[in-house]
């Protein structure tokens, strides 16, 4: 069997597992489930051309608390974050913001489970990824932020 028909094969059994992970009713959600949803937020990127990095931000917060991750970012890339959730019935918040605080998000989708943003840094330097996952049902809430460039 050829090398693409392979890869093509292990492509569609992997999106039939995740699309089954999202489908199946979550009772005890997972930081590796809010990580699963994170990275079903990327799909669409990977279409258009991101590339997904690897290493990830991940933990339980209580509903409502604002965290802050710091981060590099490059003029000249594009950068897009994912922010997933396993628990459901959740609202996110997601925007980054410049050294002065100044939201410089270009573009931002929600889902029941994922929130993305794509921006486009102005200039090379540290950047704020604001965020904060909201339940009225549960207290504390997994959730996983990954990241890709192009």
């Amino acid at each position: 069997m050829p090398l693409s028909s392979r890869f093509l094969r292990q492509c569609s059994a992997r999106l039939a597992v995740v699309a089954l992970c999202c489908t199946a009713t979550l009772s005890h959600a997972t930081v590796d489930d809010s990580h699963g949803f994170a990275m079903e937020a990327a799909m669409p990127f990977v279409e258009q051309g991101f590339i997904v990095r690897e290493d990830y931000w991940n933990g339980e917060v209580k509903s409502g608390q604002k965290l802050m991750i710091k981060h590099q970012m490059f003029k000249g890339n594009e950068y897009a974050f994912w922010l997933g959730s396993a628990n459901e019935d959740v609202v996110f918040e997601l925007k980054v913001l410049d050294e002065k605080g100044k939201e410089i998000t270009i573009d931002s989708k929600s889902s029941a489970m994922f929130s993305s943003v794509r921006v486009n840094p102005p200039k090379t330097g540290t950047y704020s990824i604001v965020f904060s996952v909201t339940s009225k049902k549960e207290v504390g809430l997994f959730w996983a932020l990954a990241y890709g460039y192009r």
